[in-house]
This record gives C-alpha cells, sequence and structure tokens, in this order.
C-alpha cells in the first residue's frame, strides 16, 4: 500500500537513530544513552567520541541527547557521576563504619577503606568494566576536561581522606601523607586496566591471587611509601 510504513522501514528508522520519545520513558532513554556513552567514551575517549556516534549506538536522535544533557561535555560529566555516586557512597559509609568501630585506626586503614570500593567493582560486570577502562583514560584527556571532573567528582572524597590520613599520621606529616595520596591515585589508574603486569614480568610464576590480594599489597606499599617520605 503506498504510503505504508512496513517493519523492515521501522527497524530501519532505529537504526539510524531515529526512536520517538514515546517509545521509551526519560528514564529508560537517559539510561540506554549514558550505557552506550560510556562504552564509547571508554573506548575511544572523549575527543574520539561524537554526539552522533553515541545517537547511532544508543538507537535515538542527536536531538534527544542535546535536550537530556546539552553538550558533549555535560554527558562525560554524568556518565562519570553515574557511577562515582556509588563508589564514593560507599567510601564514605565504609570510614564511617571504621570511625564507629574502632578508636584506634592506623593509615592502613583509611588507605585500605578509601582503595576497597574501587575494586569491590571490577567483579560487577562488563559496564564496570567498562567503567574502569574509562577511568584509566582520565589522566589523557584535555586538561580543561579532566580538571573540571575531577574538582567536582573526585576531589571532595579524597581530601576527606587525606585529612583522615593527616590525622593518623600527625600534622608534621602532611606533605608526606599528601604526595603518598597522590601516588595511591596513580596506582589505582593503573591497577584498573586489568593488566596483569605481574605475571608478565615474572614470566607467569606470579600471579595476584585476588581483589582482596591487590589491595593488600597497594595498602602495604602506600603507607610503607607515606613512611618514607616522613
Amino acid at each position: 500500500m503506498v504510503g505504508s510504513v512496513t517493519a523492515t522501514d521501522q527497524k530501519q528508522s532505529r537504526r539510524l537513530g531515529r526512536r520517538r520519545f514515546s517509545e521509551l520513558g526519560e528514564v529508560e532513554n537517559k539510561e540506554l544513552i549514558l550505557n552506550e556513552a560510556e562504552k564509547l567514551f571508554a573506548s575511544k575517549g572523549f575527543l574520539g567520541t561524537s554526539l552522533r556516534q553515541i545517537a547511532q549506538h544508543s538507537d535515538v536522535t542527536q536531538a534527544l541527547i542535546t535536550y537530556y544533557y546539552g553538550t558533549k561535555q555535560n554527558l562525560y560529566t554524568e556518565v562519570y557521576r553515574r557511577r562515582l555516586a556509588d563508589i564514593e557512597g560507599k567510601r564514605h559509609d565504609y570510614l564511617k563504619n571504621l570511625k564507629d568501630e574502632d578508636d584506634n585506626y592506623s593509615l592502613s586503614d583509611v588507605v585500605r577503606t578509601y582503595l576497597r570500593p574501587q575494586f569491590e567493582h571490577i567483579e560487577g560486570g562488563q559496564a564496570w568494566k567498562h567503567f574502569a577502562q574509562l577511568q584509566t583514560r582520565l589522566a589523557s584527556e584535555p586538561d580543561e576536561i579532566s580538571a573540571p571532573l575531577r574538582k567536582e567528582l573526585y576531589d571532595h572524597t579524597l581530601k576527606v581522606f587525606i585529612q583522615e590520613m593527616v590525622d593518623c599520621e600527625g600534622q608534621e606529616n602532611g606533605i608526606a601523607v599528601s604526595w603518598g595520596a597522590v601516588f595511591m591515585i596513580s596506582m589505582i589508574l593503573y591497577m584498573l586496566r586489568g593488566v596483569d603486569r605481574i605475571g608478565e614480568l615474572t614470566d607467569g610464576k606470579i600471579h595476584a591471587e585476588s581483589e582482596d590480594d591487590i589491595i593488600e599489597k597497594m595498602t602495604l606499599f602506600i603507607t610503607g611509601g607515606i613512611n618514607a617520605l616522613k
């Protein structure tokens, strides 16, 4: 029939990113966009990803993405905010539990508490693996993109933990603790890549036994480094 729309036409329209607003609700649309944006930003980086590509992979119009998020940078920040809200929330919860349960907690306890939520999520499925990959890219993104994001989403919690570490070690060791925190973040970003470098460097003789094993070895190294810097 002339003017009729076939099922094939509808599928082709969807492949071209022309889903109507009414086909999914706002929550579902946003989740779909964030999921596809996360994968693309993780694999191609901020500069290598366009809103057009995200629209095509999400099967929505680019206009819908700009309606929800305005700019690519806003979308990029929202991708981070979605996952980090859970990680940072757990960091604060675990720290509160530590302080409630033990009046004599140590530097090692605070470092371990900061590391734990990040590595718990590595085994959280493919989506969290994409986010881990995305985080490892942050240092290589343009400073005008990465600096505001770090300040908004990372720095508050990190400063809380740095102060806790200083409280454990004394104000006179604040410089050593601050440097230790910087090196800690660098270690986290490297280890999130999931590359078994210890296995490669030892020709398979040594491997990390578990995520807990990685956390414990990182904790020992970070606290030892802080003590060496005093």
